[in-house]
């Protein structure tokens, strides 16, 4: 009788290790993986996809979320695209022109919904109009979002590209060419590039918007075939960005901030510059068409303004509509 208790006793233990390996399996099975590439490295509008991550918030969803820096939005749109990522963080108003250059994407949340699209000088030159651009050395890049608008805006000004001297330069180089004094100015998204000259040489910003142009921001995209074979993966992701934003915004900035630095140690970044671009970008998050939308939710109002600003300069054709940009569908799944 003993004998018999303890030999079964044995066999119980020996199952242990199986038994724990099965629910383990069981557990990995039940994880849903995805990648997800940003825009470029790290800088202050990862906050929340390295807060998310920091916290633990994507686990708690059942997602292990690997977290890719990027090299650039079109890399990005090209990589999800091809099936190599499943969501990116990219500017839509680039998304859509890719779109119109045949890649199947779609947007499944907006974040900077003002466009932040500017042309930053001197602070201390006091340029208050574009028409003070006259004259004037400004730095850009040819890949850049900026690059299409140029002469529209110089046009809705009244003035032509040959009023100022316009240098392009690599993506690499447009801030430092400016901080060193070789420009008068830059073109960039002023929350992105203001804080990080303003240690050096403090930029004052001329948005593209005010001049009656509209090209949406930052937010996430992905393609159709991903939403079909990942829906409810995708979807978590998403209303965990959302729930992430909320809370940086409900002044837990430094959190953010402390979350980038974790996350990409090796990457030397500048806190300061890193919550400068977050406190910069929180008006940018206000949809121009509706101040009450909540964060993430696009709506048609805002994509026909960038339609008509798009179809104008010649990146798509005419005829497009809201719906063929975006869905807010997987807000709420």
């Amino acid at each position: 009788m003993k004998r018999r208790t303890l030999t079964q006793g044995l066999a119980a233990m020996a199952a242990l290790p199986a038994l724990s390996l099965g629910l383990r399996t069981a557990q990995a099975q039940g994880t849903a993986r995805l990648r997800v590439r940003m825009d470029f490295s790290p800088w202050g509008m990862h906050g929340a996809v390295h807060l998310a991550q920091q916290k633990g918030w994507f686990k708690d969803e059942g997602l292990e979320v690997e977290v890719q820096d990027g090299t650039g939005t079109i890399s990005t749109l090209q990589l999800l695209a091809a099936g190599q990522v499943d969501v990116g963080q990219v500017a839509l108003g680039t998304m859509a022109v890719a779109k119109e250059n045949g890649l199947e994407l779609v947007s499944i949340a907006g974040f900077a919904r003002t466009g932040d699209l500017a042309v930053m000088t001197d602070a201390a030159q006091g340029v208050k109009s574009p028409k003070e651009l006259a004259g004037k050395k400004i730095v850009c890049f040819t890949t850049s979002p900026w690059a299409p608008f140029i002469e529209p805006f110089l046009k809705a000004n009244g003035m032509s590209k040959s009023s100022i001297e316009l240098v392009m330069v690599t993506p690499s180089a447009m801030i430092s060419t400016y901080a060193s004094g070789n420009s008068d100015g830059f073109m960039s998204q002023a929350p992105f590039g203001q804080p990080m000259v303003l240690k050096t040489r403090k930029a004052s910003a001329l948005l593209l918007a005010d001049s009656g142009i509209s090209f949406p921001s930052y937010g996430l995209a992905t393609t159709p075939k991903a939403i079909e074979s990942k829906q409810a993966a995708i979807a978590k992701f998403t209303r965990v960005q959302l729930r992430a934003w909320q809370y940086i915004h409900d002044n837990h900035i430094d959190e953010a901030v402390a979350a980038i630095v974790a996350q990409r140690p090796n990457a030397r970044l500048d806190p300061e510059v890193l919550k400068g671009q977050l406190v910069a970008y929180r008006p940018f998050f206000q949809s121009p068409g509706d101040k009450n939308l909540p964060i993430g939710q696009q709506s048609d109002a805002d994509w026909a303004a960038a339609i008509r600003s798009m179809e104008q300069t010649g990146q798509i054709k005419p005829g497009r509509k809201p719906s063929d940009y975006y869905t807010n569908a997987l807000l709420s799944v």
